[in-house]
This record gives structure tokens, sequence and C-alpha cells, in this order.
């Protein structure tokens, strides 16, 4: 059943938003886009360049990210949409249950990791039990303990680089260096689930390691609450070539950006390009692999138990070249081979301010639709019905949001 007050439809359709980037900006002198809409924006969802915290008065000009920037548009230019934006320090289950449906834009479960223990536990039950959010807990899980995602995709015969998963509790620096050994790696890299912005990522070379017990060591001592180390071969030509990061939704493609990440060169600058400069070999092979990959992830439904496309997941794919020394992997070295690298969501850096068009109406136009889809309301019904509210608002009171659960929606994986 639709949501309902008193048996009709609700006037608006109620869109929450979470949102919390700081590293995405639209009013920047890069961005190519139409900033004026964002005038009228409330300050408290403008973000403090100095302490990277949402304005709690009006004595500092804050700029706006991406994330508030999609949904103030979806507010401007749906008038059949009441939208929610969430900040992170809003985050509540009973907030959540007040919309028909959430999105994470921005703030996340890693996000309150970075925090405490005890905001991700907040967060994470918030998530867990909020029956509209998307994605939904199980999907995000999928994400965020990359070894899921990663033996799916290996289990699909989606190329990859050579793979030792060590989960906290059975791991340790003389068995993670024997079995590296035991690979024939001569350098390896590790980083961490559950996290992000490339912490916990570090590189080694694996006769120091042998020579120096204390390498190894200093890393488990440092990262020993991480539940999930990824280690793998480092590979050659990594950091020469671009990884090529995909942006989808609804499964079809939306845009591609390719960067040389700062922890991958030599110099720790990170270059990006986009649009047609990027190599069509790239991008053909980026996109043929993440293509694939999006067959892995777990499926959503609408509120009527009909199969729901995902909204935006964003796959990363390498390139190698030059011989690997791992046993268990045969590349041909002497030609490119393209493997999938990571898979990320809504969360994710959008590279707004890289990109040769203007994003943000391209984002709302996707997430409105993308709502109407979940709460099975057409475009036409959904402006109708918008038109019978106003009627109705100056002669009856408007009435409380209704919870989701009595709407009966569910956004759970499959």
């Amino acid at each position: 059943p639709v949501a309902s007050w008193a048996g009709s439809m609700p006037p608006r359709l109620r869109v929450g938003f979470i949102v919390g980037k700081d590293n995405d900006l639209v009013e920047d002198p890069c961005f190519v886009g139409d900033a004026s809409f964002l005038a009228d924006l409330p300050n408290r969802f403008r973000m403090d360049p100095r302490s990277n915290r949402y304005l709690q008065s009006g004595s500092c000009h804050g700029k706006v990210h991406v994330d508030v920037a999609i949904a103030w548009h979806i507010q401007k230019t749906n008038p059949d949409f009441e939208v929610d934006i969430i900040r992170p320090e809003d985050i509540s289950l009973e907030r959540l249950r007040t919309n028909q449906c959430n999105y994470i834009l921005g703030y996340d479960a890693i996000n309150a990791s970075f925090e405490s223990k005890a905001r991700l536990a907040y967060v994470q039950k918030a998530f867990q039990e909020s029956r509209a959010l998307l994605p939904c807990w199980k999907f995000q899980e999928f994400v965020y303990y990359k070894s899921r995602y990663m033996k799916a995709c290996m289990d699909a015969g989606i190329p990859m680089a050579p793979t030792i998963f060590a989960e906290r509790r059975e791991r340790s620096p003389a068995g993670l260096l024997e079995t590296v050994i035991g690979r024939g790696w001569e350098r390896f890299v590790i980083k961490q689930s559950f996290s992000a912005f490339s912490i916990g990522f570090c590189r080694f070379q694996t006769d120091e390691c042998r020579r120096d017990p204390g390498i190894l060591e200093a890393y488990f001592s440092e990262h020993a609450d991480c539940l999930e180390y990824i280690v793998q071969e480092h590979i050659d030509g990594f950091s020469r070539n671009w990884e090529t990061r995909i942006f989808w939704f609804d499964g079809e493609f939306a845009y591609a950006i390719a960067n040389k990440a700062a922890v991958s060169t030599e110099d720790g600058e990170e270059v990006i390009i986009t649009g047609d400069d990027i190599p069509s070999d790239f991008l053909t092979n980026a996109m043929k692999i993440g293509r694939e990959a999006l067959k892995v992830l777990p499926k959503l439904q609408s509120l009527n138990g009909k199969p729901a496309g995902l909204a935006l997941v964003r796959t990363d794919i390498g390139c190698s070249e030059g011989a690997l020394r791992d046993r268990q992997t045969n590349w041909d070295p002497n030609q490119r081979t393209f493997f999938l690298n990571e898979i990320e969501y809504g969360g994710t850096n959008y590279f707004t301010r890289h990109l040769k068009f203007d994003c943000v109406p391209h984002w709302s136009r996707l997430y409105a639709a993308k709502t109407r889809e979940i709460c099975s309301v057409s475009e036409p019904d959904a402006k109708r019905q918008r038109c019978r509210a106003d009627e109705k608002d100056s002669q009856r009171p408007r009435p409380p949001a209704t919870p989701v659960q009595a709407a009966g929606m569910r956004l759970n994986g499959t």
C-alpha cells in the first residue's frame, strides 16, 4: 500500500537526503554550472571551509557542496517533492522514518566510524532499522567490506588484482608475510575495508619486511582495530596508467573521470581528466568491466515489491602492464590488463569541479525519477496529486508525515 493520511495520497513526496560532503564543492571557480539557484539556500546547509562543519550562525560565508546542491535543486524543480536535507548531526531513526525515502549522498557509516565507536553504533542502528534508505544496509555492508564484493566479482570471472584477505581475528604480521612470499610477490600494498580517503593505504617491499619484521608489526599495531585488510600485489603500471571511474545510475552510464591518485604517483600529486580527454580504450574497457561488476551487487525493490534499479554506483577500473609475480595469476605481460579496483556508492566523490558539464541538474533528474519509481508514483500523477493538495491546503491543516512502517515501504536488498 502507498503511504496515506486518512486514506488519501500525501500532499508531497517527502524525501530525505543525508549530506555531509566537504570535498566536492559547487560554489567554486572551476565549477562550470549555474549555481544561482543556491541563492536562497538556508545558511545551515552551507559548510564553513575552515572547520568543514555546517554553519551554526551567519557569521561566516559558507560553501555549498554537491550533495546539498542536488537536494536543493530537486526541491526547487519538483513542486510535488518536500525535500528533507539531513546533516550528520541530524541523523536519527525517527528523522528517517518521517520520510518516504532517504538517500545517502554524503555522510555514511564510514564517516561515523572515524568519529568514535559509539557514533558508529548509533548511525548503524538508524541505518539498519530504517526501511526506506537507499542504499539499504545490506548493500552498504556489501561495499564496506571489500572482500564481499571482491569475492563475488572473482567468482563471476571479473579480473581483479592478486589479493589476500586478512581478517582481524585470524591475521598476524608473520603469517601475512609468509603468504606474500608464498605467492611470489616482490612488492605489495595494504588497504582497508570500512575506510575511505586512502586511510590505511601503505606500500611494502617484501624483502624489506623479511629483513625487518618490525615494519609489518608496526602497521598491524597502528591499525589493529581494522576489521579487514585487503592485501594485493603491487601492480606495475598502475601509477603510470589512468584509473577510470565510471558513474552509473539505474545501471546506465552517467559519466566518467580518469585519474592518477596521489597515493599512486611518484610525486604525490593527483591528476584528473574527464570527458573526451579520457582515452577511448580506457573508457571502453572500464565500462565493460563495470557493467559486469554491477551484476553482483544486491538488488533493490520498490515498495510494491517490484525490482528497482540501483541508484548511484561508481566502479573504479585500474590498468596493469608488465609482468606480475603472483603464482596464481597469468596476465599477459605484453599487453594492458584492465581490472576492477573498487566499488563505491552515493556517498563517494563526484569530482564535480573537474567535469566539463553541470552535473547537478543531471543528478537531480535521476534522483527525482528514482524516488517516483520507489514510491510507485508517476510524474503526471505526482503533479495532479500536488495540485489537489494545493487546493485543499487552505481548507484543512496539514497532517504530520506518516511513518514509513505504516506506509509499508521496503527497500531491503534481496
